[in-house]
């Protein structure tokens, strides 16, 4: 851990003068072991949730949380990378930095909407007193030159009755030619079962311009919860709403919601009138130990999400100067009304045409690959001392993630194994990229994401039969 108290940490603001500083923590970075080579992770500091989400001016934006000085949750800015492919990526900078009154205390998440040919990024001004926070939300506006300038005052600034401070992750999106904003809370409850005397809310505001906010009311939502909505999300995906929340102290239910925090998706209608989501499916987003925080967004009509891959404050074992990445960029459809998604296009792509495999062991030749299988649905990957597990029962329709068999255990506290119902198994699409694994199960059906760290990948097993489908590394390009 870095010797800096997290006080200083709370506190420490980039400035010019600390680019030094910041181009010696990135040259420790880049001897890391761990580093993914496909997912977007902090050249240093520690990257949180993804932010202003936008295919703008011909090229795709991910901003992000980010605290650049050290591997903790120090004070918040926003980073920004740039592509025009969602495989190479541009030299992360700071695209917001807490240099406002009102914001003193970090430029916490949002999102971003294109509007006049600029693209508008909302974000929550973080303003705490001894009393407890001022709920502020700010905007700044970025032209196709990608000058970045802050509307110097926050456009909403007022508490709600009944509602705590914590009101934060401003998501902004068009409907019936007026501008609707999503913003996470919760409100003070005499429920017991949080633990917290509140419970999470979800705020709606109306606006005909983007600057000037009216509150509308709490949208009605038939989930639990917990004491606490973050990071709300909605999206158009055939003709159908899908909302995405992050609710803390969301209850587990079975083997479902195993997490520090949890992750939802709705599908259904959005009725901002009548302040309700008429909801017709709704489910866990994922089914692995290290997902939090998606964020949707467009791509002309094709919708995308990217998710922050970490959850909370996981216990890893090692101890560097990066924390965290964000996971790859999906594209989301419906299945007979479920939700599915699967890495874009371009990202798979980026890897070899692929070798058929039908055998009970797959040797990677580079800690980058992507395994398709049709078969063998039962596999260890690592060594006999240092492996992870994925099993599926079909008579019990259930699939399990195993991380019990790590030579480097990972955040025990909330146990080693993850577990997801689905019938009819069929296709098991597994990404590994070095630290970062992503597993999808019929096309997207259901998604394990989660960390490992291992000094090397030695082999692929099968338990039972044979490992059947195809094989493909990361291409290399001179």
């Amino acid at each position: 851990m870095d010797t800096v108290t997290i006080d200083a940490h709370k506190t420490n603001i980039y400035t010019e003068e600390k680019q030094v500083q910041l181009a010696e923590l990135t040259e420790a970075v880049a001897k890391s072991d761990y580093l993914p080579q496909l997912h977007i992770y902090p050249k240093a500091g520690l990257m949180n949730d993804p932010n202003g989400l936008a295919y703008f001016n011909q090229k795709y934006y991910v901003f992000f949380q980010w605290y650049p000085f050290g591997p903790v949750h120090g004070l918040k800015h926003w980073g920004k990378t740039v592509s025009t492919d969602l495989v190479n990526w541009s030299e992360q900078e700071t695209a917001l930095i807490p240099d406002q009154s009102y914001e003193k205390n970090g430029c916490y998440s949002g999102n971003a909407i294109e509007y006049q040919d600029k693209l508008y990024l909302f974000y929550t001004a973080n303003f705490k007193t001894p009393e407890g926070k001022i709920p502020k939300q700010a905007v700044a506006i970025m032209d196709k030159s990608e000058q970045i300038t802050k509307v110097k005052q926050p456009i909403i600034d007022s508490e709600i009755p009944g509602l705590s401070g914590e009101l934060r992750d401003p998501y902004v999106f068009s409907k019936n030619g007026l501008f609707y904003m999503l913003l996470g809370g919760s409100k003070f409850t005499d429920r017991e079962h949080t633990g917290f005397g509140e419970e999470g809310v979800l705020l709606l505001y109306r606006s005909e311009n983007l600057l000037d906010w009216c509150y509308q009311g709490l949208i009605e939502l038939p989930i639990d919860t917990g004491y606490m909505l973050e990071c709300p999300s909605v999206i158009e995906v055939d003709g159908k709403d899908v909302l995405f929340l992050s609710p803390m102290g969301m209850t587990s239910d079975g083997i479902r919601f195993r997490n520090r925090f949890a992750t939802v998706y709705l599908v259904g209608e959005l009725d901002v009138e009548n302040l309700t989501f008429k909801t017709d499916d709704w489910d866990e987003l994922d089914a692995g130990f290290d997902f939090y925080a998606p964020q949707a967004f467009y791509k002309g009509r094709e919708a995308l999400m990217m998710a922050w891959f970490g959850c909370g404050e996981p216990e890893y074992p090692v101890s560097e100067q990066w924390k965290h990445g964000l996971t790859f960029t999906q594209k989301i459809k419906l299945n007979r009304g479920k939700l599915c998604r699967f890495p874009a296009e371009e990202i798979i792509n980026a890897f070899s045409s692929g070798e058929r495999v039908d055998t009970k062991v797959v040797k990677p030749e580079t800690s980058t690959y992507y395994l398709h299988l049709t078969a063998g649905f039962n596999f260890r990957i690592g060594s006999a001392q240092d492996y992870w597990a994925f099993s599926y029962d079909a008579n019990k329709e259930e699939v399990s993630i195993s991380r019990a068999g790590l030579a480097l255990k990972i955040d025990e506290m909330f146990g080693y194994e993850r577990k997801a119902t689905i019938k009819d198994l069929t296709t098991i699409d597994v990404f590994v990229d070095n630290s970062f694994v992503e597993i999808y199960l019929n096309e997207g059906e259901k998604v394990f994401s989660f960390r490992v760290f291992q000094e090397k990948t030695e082999n692929i097993y099968s338990l039972d039969q044979n490992l059947i489908g195809m094989v493909y590394h990361k291409k290399f390009i001179d």
